[in-house]
């Protein structure tokens, strides 16, 4: 049986400590609020339509306290989390909580680091998809919708439909990019939100029907394809 291991901002767990303990694979809590009336059974729901964060603890030990300043550096603030019971998955987390490496035998220190997380886990591949013919179907692994990354290169007005929503872009000029994780479209660094109708689009699980209209070369997908 292989070592259990996480890999944090691209640096492997391995090289610098022993992981006793990786988190369960687990979903995220639903923003749901319970509402109970008196005089009435049971309780009703709000339902947000929304997840909460999820806490990944990792119990790991180190045998070198040299080591120690080296990871206090590397376990902090913000980055792309992959724990090896996931290993085809990224979690994007934080690191908040204090840690101490506790003594447990003569040269031997433990700690559990607490890795607060994003509620949804993307993909280890995010390859980019290219269109060249409308319309086209691509297929969402995941279980939850995702937000992907569109460029679309072309010049004039774009009518980008998928299914069935239409985001109209203006003003192209050799391309635009509709990006629906920051809900910004822009061109390089320059905002062309003014240039853009329509909702932010995401991709379903399962099939997604894209097809488009106007003077267009190609289209440019980086799905990020997301799971609970």
């Amino acid at each position: 049986m292989s070592m259990p291991y996480f890999i944090f901002n691209g640096i492997n767990s391995i090289d610098h400590l022993t992981v006793n303990e990786l988190p369960p694979i687990a979903r995220a809590e639903r923003d749901i609020t319970k509402v109970e009336i008196p005089g009435r059974d049971g309780f009703l729901t709000e339902d947000y339509g929304t997840y909460r964060g999820i806490v990944k603890p990792v119990k790991c030990t180190i045998r070198n306290l040299s080591q120690i300043d080296y990871i206090n550096s590397w376990l902090t603030g913000l980055g792309d989390i992959i724990f090896s019971n996931e290993p085809d998955k990224v979690y994007k987390g934080i690191v908040i909580n204090e840690y101490e490496f506790a003594k447990i035998m003569l040269t031997w220190h433990s700690a559990t680091v607490q890795f607060d997380c994003q509620p949804h886990k993307y993909s280890t591949s995010n390859d980019v998809i290219t269109l060249t013919v409308s319309p086209q179907t691509i297929t969402n692994p995941g279980t939850a919708n995702s937000k992907p990354i569109i460029k679309a290169y072309g010049t004039g007005s774009i009518d980008l439909v998928i299914n069935g929503s239409v985001v109209h872009l203006t003003n192209v000029t050799d391309y635009a990019t509709i990006d629906s994780y920051l809900m910004d479209c822009y061109k390089d660094t320059i905002l062309k939100n003014n240039d853009m109708a329509g909702e932010f689009p995401e991709l379903i699980p399962g099939d997604n029907n894209i097809s488009w209209a106007g003077t267009v070369t190609k289209i440019e997908i980086i799905p990020n394809w997301r799971w609970l």
